[in-house]
């Protein structure tokens, strides 16, 4: 099979995998009958408005598969055990067995949902990664992470679980709200940020082209950030060094998520105004300039990004930050920015230190 105008990135992990950018929905069946000739179902687990607009574009290269679907509900809340067992009770009415395939048709609440579900159902069967939305290329779809939530936290039960594959057709990006766009935008400004200067740079220098939806300014976006994902896990799969880096923003966005119940905002505003927490945090310690963290507010407000939030109580969301998984012995882990382009794990933060970044973000 030739890859044309595809381009396809190894993730050289412990179970290394393709993520293959620029290919089409259509042409996944061919790559299925190539790889592996023992598949003969298929679940699809996907939203409604995702199923709406890509199944059967999907599905046409499917026709020599028993593929059966299913659809469940839009929502980080679904990210939960009891939709979990739902999906359970749905494969097995589906007959499903070890030798199914699993596709995740859609973004990252898809992606995590049926990644793990395929890594425990029947103590594990396969799975290919099909990100819809910008933030799903850019980064959820790739690494092998996937999980559901618990009311202590978000992703608290989950697995390291790598794909068969993730197939990334840019043309799915095309349908969507600028809302789910900024989601991947803030994913992408934080990989700059942690990891490539010259990315954030070109943040900086393609506003109008971004937001204008240029194709070939969106492909080298999603090219260059999910790159940077790509090299930090094929480093570290499992998350006991430098992955750790990934997650910058993310202990500040979480413990808001999960404060909010996962209602009233989405992944990519907690991670924006966790970056900018960070970057507090970072210029109080002496990581970065003001100059330097002016630039990442202003970077993420160019792009329509949250920056604050109001109404939410600053003890509170440090006690939230209590369950993150990275955190050791009782001690917060963090992930900040030192300068731009590279980030560093802190284990040196105190209370008083957090409280006053996130006094800073909070109107």
């Amino acid at each position: 099979m030739s890859l044309g105008k595809w381009q396809k990135i190894d993730v050289t992990a412990d179970s290394p995998y393709p993520v293959i950018l620029g290919s089409s929905l259509e042409e996944l069946g061919e790559y299925l009958h190539l790889q592996y000739k023992d598949v003969e179902q298929i679940l699809i687990v996907s939203h409604q408005v995702v199923s709406d607009l890509y199944l059967e574009r999907l599905k046409k290269g499917l026709l020599d598969y028993r593929v059966n679907i299913l659809i469940v509900p839009a929502g980080e809340t679904e990210k939960s055990l009891e939709r979990l067992s739902q999906l359970t009770t749905a494969a097995l009415g589906c007959d499903a067995d070890r030798k199914t395939l699993v596709i995740a048709l859609g973004g990252g609440v898809i992606g995590d949902l049926a990644g793990f579900f395929a890594s425990v159902f029947m103590r594990g069967i396969r799975l290919i990664q099909v990100p819809t939305t910008l933030l799903a290329q850019v980064d959820s779809s790739i690494g092998g992470k996937v999980a559901v939530n618990h009311p202590a936290g978000k992703n608290i039960l989950g697995a390291f679980y790598p794909p068969l594959a993730v197939w990334t057709d840019f043309s799915t990006l095309e349908s969507l709200p600028w809302e789910e766009v900024e989601n991947g935008l803030a994913e992408s400004i934080k990989h700059a940020l942690l990891a490539d200067q010259d990315l954030f740079e070109f943040f900086e220098n393609e506003e109008k082209s971004i937001k204008q939806r240029e194709k070939s300014i969106w492909s080298e976006m999603v090219t260059r950030s999910s790159a940077v994902k790509m090299k930090i896990v094929s480093q570290d799969e499992r998350e006991q060094g430098v992955r750790a880096l990934l997650n910058l923003g993310h202990s500040f966005g979480h413990a808001i998520e999960t404060e909010m119940n996962y209602r009233g905002v989405t992944h990519g505003q907690g991670v924006s105004i966790g970056l900018v927490a960070a970057a507090h945090l970072a210029n109080a310690k002496g990581l970065l300039s003001k100059v330097e963290l002016d630039r990442v507010t202003q970077l993420l407000n160019t792009y329509g990004l949250p920056t604050t939030i109001k109404g939410l109580n600053p003890e509170a969301l440090l006690q939230r930050m209590q369950s993150d998984k990275k955190n050791q012995g009782g001690r917060k882990i963090l992930i900040l920015p030192k300068g731009i382009g590279q980030a560093i794990v802190s284990k040196e933060c105190t209370d008083p230190e957090i409280l006053a970044a996130w006094k800073q973000v909070i109107s």
